[in-house]
């Protein structure tokens, strides 16, 4: 009996082992998205830019978690960022949002973007769109 369990083990084959697998790193980060990162202030963000921030000397500040929006605006309402969380889920990192802002040009300029939580704190979420490379910084509701 030995002698055949010595050769059965010795006849099997050497265990498979699954090849390693490199480990990637992160595609490039780009430089708007680095600047939107190590920025602060809750407002809007162009390009890495910002291009509407809070203000609590000249702003209002609002949230309504029921309707689940945010808004800033100046006193004089010259200057806005409305955003409405279409879909948000705290089970994910994805955010969709439909967001109507005015600048100091007065244009208003209304856009249904699709952002990541790239960074969250217990005041604040940064939700960037690399595409678009547009972000925003909005208090945790």
């Amino acid at each position: 009996m030995f002698v055949v369990s010595v050769f059965i083990a010795a006849s099997c084959d050497d265990p498979v082992i699954p090849p390693v697998v490199p480990v990637v790193p992160d595609p490039e980060i780009s430089e708007e998205k680095k600047s939107f990162i190590a920025a602060e202030d809750v407002g809007l963000y162009i390009k890495g830019i910002c291009a509407l921030k809070y203000d609590e000397n000249t702003f209002q500040k609002s949230t309504n978690a029921i309707r689940k929006t945010f808004r800033i605006q100046m006193d004089n309402q010259e200057e806005y960022l409305h955003i409405n969380y279409v879909s948000m889920s705290e089970y994910s990192d994805d955010v969709v949002c439909k967001i109507t802002y005015r600048l100091e040009d007065g244009e208003i300029t209304i856009l249904v973007v699709k952002f990541l939580i790239v960074q969250q704190t217990s005041k604040n979420y940064w939700l960037w769109n690399e595409l678009q490379k547009t972000g925003v910084i909005v208090p945790v509701p």
